[in-house]
């Protein structure tokens, strides 16, 4: 069988289906009976296409059939193309704008490589094969739950820096310097972070390793804080990747915060393997839990929900009190649990913030809209717009993209406006650099 690209407007869905219950000669049907078994699927399914691109080990098939091309294996990754192509033809309203949204923050494939099949009958036997099972070794051997752990073991170092940043967040809650520090890296410098930690000199000497969903710690948390705390009050502030590019430069920079380290004196007997989830440590990788040792009980009020909470690390030390507490209640909103409120929050501490600001600093003009509060607050925190930590929140508020000022206010004024955790979750990233800046820029200049 040969491969073809072909456009994604030339593609027809199958009606003859084997997912449906009944056939579905219109592409609207067909995507509204997929969507009716699991909408949610075929949204994750759009933003991993968006994110990532088709899979390319796994070809739809078509096949020529009454002057049409059908793909008669792959349906769901064309379905979903085409609404993203073309959202309306998705019922679901809400299933509806999230395709819309997707479809405007990425570029969408327009064609797809297929096999060409001579027909239904010489593309079955593959097809029974990638649907049907181990078929006694002829089919597709899933792993083991063994070998399920040992491949995500080789995850992407970014994921294993946002794991660390779970971590780290998890032991010093209460520190929070450290917090806004690691939120400032959380948004500009995880790449520098990750770069960092793939380096297995860096973990040795800091103390820990990565070990399944977990870390494998060498110390107690309060042993390793201060070499945490430097490494993150660094990144925050001058160490970039350009710094930490060669494995030399990497054992340069261990070696000039040698005095934060921990020191192999003060070593563990056992490694303690901890989840940013799970407050309970077991000693070493495989002991029983009832065998590992005692760490300080922590009740969920005062386990911190980091990346669950609207702005969870910002801290407003110059602004007034009532804007403190609003900021401070809106911290207490789970995104998941309450997206609705959680994104009319962000709306509100933005809103709130920059125009008492405006007003304490006398920045009367051009003050009507709030994308101009914004705007005004950032060109004096950032005359230069040479703050990298702030671009992101320069380009969402003065453009008119998928999360732009424009997306704020319909969290409010429209009914029907489905906010997504996605957004809320990038939008608190983008702007929390600037509500500190912003903060600290009213600590210097007092009214």
């Amino acid at each position: 069988m040969e491969q073809r690209d072909f456009s994604v407007t030339d593609l027809s869905l199958d009606y003859q289906n084997p997912r449906h219950d009944m056939p579905t000669p219109t592409t609207r049907e067909a995507i509204a009976a997929l969507l009716q078994k699991d909408p949610e699927k075929l949204a994750r399914l759009a933003q991993d296409i968006a994110e990532q691109g088709l899979n390319p080990t796994e070809l739809p098939i078509v096949v020529h059939e009454e002057g049409k091309i059908v793909v008669i294996e792959g349906n769901r990754r064309l379905a979903t193309l085409k609404a993203l192509a073309d959202p309306s033809l998705v019922d679901d309203p809400r299933i509806r704008q999230q395709m819309g949204i997707i479809a405007r923050r990425h570029s969408i494939p327009r064609a797809m490589r297929c096999v060409v099949a001579e027909s239904r009958e010489k593309a079955n036997h593959w097809i029974t094969l990638r649907h049907t099972g181990e078929a006694e070794g002829v089919g597709v051997v899933p792993w083991t739950s063994e070998q399920k752990i040992r491949f995500a073991q080789k995850e992407n170092p970014t994921a294993r820096a946002l794991r660390f940043i779970e971590q780290v967040s998890e032991w010093y809650s209460t520190d929070n310097d450290l917090l806004q520090d690691i939120a400032t890296v959380r948004t500009t410098r995880l790449t520098t972070l990750a770069r960092l930690l793939s380096d297995p000199k860096v973990r040795n000497s800091l103390g820990f390793d990565f070990r399944n969903s977990g870390i494998l710690a060498d110390y107690d948390p309060e042993i390793m804080h201060s070499s945490v705390r430097k490494l993150f009050s660094d990144l925050a502030t001058h160490l970039s990747v350009t710094h930490v590019k060669s494995k030399e430069q990497r054992t340069d920079y261990i070696g000039a915060i040698k005095d934060h380290l921990p020191q192999p004196s003060e070593r563990l007997p056992q490694p303690r393997h901890t989840s940013p989830k799970n407050q309970n440590s077991n000693r070493g990788d495989v002991q029983d839990q009832k065998e590992a040792a005692p760490r300080p009980s922590t009740s969920p009020a005062s386990t911190p929900q980091k990346d669950k909470r609207v702005f969870q690390n910002v801290i407003l030390r110059n602004v007034s009190p009532r804007t403190a507490k609003v900021l401070n209640e809106a911290k207490k909103i789970v995104i998941e649990d309450s997206p609705n409120v959680a994104a009319i929050m962000i709306r509100a501490v933005i809103d709130i913030t920059v125009t008492e600001a405006a007003e304490r600093q006398g920045w009367r003009r051009r003050q009507d809209k709030l994308r101009e509060r914004i705007g005004v607050a950032l060109r004096h925190i950032d005359p230069a717009d040479a703050d990298k930590q702030l671009d992101e929140a320069r380009r969402m508020s003065q453009n008119d993209g998928a999360l732009s000022v424009k997306n704020l206010h319909s969290f409010i004024h429209q009914w029907d406006v489905q906010p997504m955790i996605l957004d809320i979750t990038t939008l608190s990233a983008v702007y929390t650099p600037m509500l500190m800046k912003l903060d600290q820029y009213l600590g210097e200049n007092p009214k």
